[in-house]
């Protein structure tokens, strides 16, 4: 019984988790660039159970003692964990916004930026030109260049090529750093629209596409994540329900073995 209610919680902890994480796709549906996160569940460390008994044994003469055996009779499962919650990396829809400054990539590629903590990675191409005429993220964090310096803008109207290349007044101001990831299991999500590479496998990426005055939308289907709530809130009820009914047993057992004595 006892195993039973951990088998329950552990229902309700991972109903928990997916009810966070649908949450957290729901938060960004309108963020520019946002994968949704999915959640992976796995089964418990399970339990080997064996059957014990005492064999005859011993030898003439003497006293006869038993020789313990075992046999195996399978194993127990001890409920369900949650394993990991990576992001997803599908082609979100393009959304004209006629703004210069938005770009969208078109591709698995990701635009380099500087932060404080290192480099980090992003699909969000709302950027905006800071004070030094930086093109930056709305965080302030400065987009790279292939040279692996802030791309620089003049006052004035600027173009950007597919390719990444940044025009103004007809010379070169530099080109995006856009990278693409032999890994994206090792890419990981760290808020603000940005990803950590944690052992991804960063490289040049000459396949994707730039698309200025676009920005990429979220991944997050509203639909598909509100159903996702319902069965997250039934889940956690069955479960619920389930701990109630092994208390129930736990209680009674424990009754009938006290009332016997």
């Amino acid at each position: 019984m006892i195993r039973g209610l951990y088998s329950a919680a552990s229902g309700m902890l991972v109903a928990q988790a997916l009810v966070d994480t649908t949450a957290n796709n729901l938060a960004n549906v309108d963020t520019s660039g946002f994968k949704k996160t999915v959640l992976q569940i796995q089964s418990a460390q399970s339990l080997d159970l064996y059957r014990f008994q005492m064999e005859p044994g011993g030898t003439p003469g003497r006293a006869v003692h038993g020789v313990p055996s075992r046999s195996a009779i399978g194993a127990l499962g001890m409920g369900a964990q949650v394993y990991d919650t990576p992001a997803t990396f599908g082609q979100g829809a393009l959304e004209q916004t006629n703004n210069p400054l938005d770009l969208a990539l078109v591709g698995g590629g990701f635009f380099r930026v500087a932060t404080p903590a290192g480099i980090r990675y992003t699909r969000d191409g709302g950027f905006v030109r800071n004070p030094q005429g930086e093109l930056v993220t709305k965080l302030g964090q400065p987009v790279l260049g292939t040279d692996g310096q802030p791309i620089a803008l003049a006052q004035g109207p600027f173009s950007v090529d597919g390719d990444g290349t940044v025009r103004q007044q007809g010379a070169s101001a530099g080109q995006l750093s856009i990278v693409r990831f032999a890994n994206l299991r090792y890419l990981r999500p760290q808020g603000g629209g940005l990803f950590v590479d944690e052992g991804a496998g960063p490289a040049q990426d000459t396949t994707s596409s730039v698309q200025q005055g676009y920005l990429e939308r979220s991944t997050v289907n509203v639909v598909r994540s509100m159903v996702d709530l319902i069965s997250a809130e039934r889940f956690f009820d069955a479960n619920s329900k389930a701990v109630q009914l092994e208390d129930q047993a736990l209680g009674q057992s424990v009754q009938t073995v006290g009332a016997a004595q």
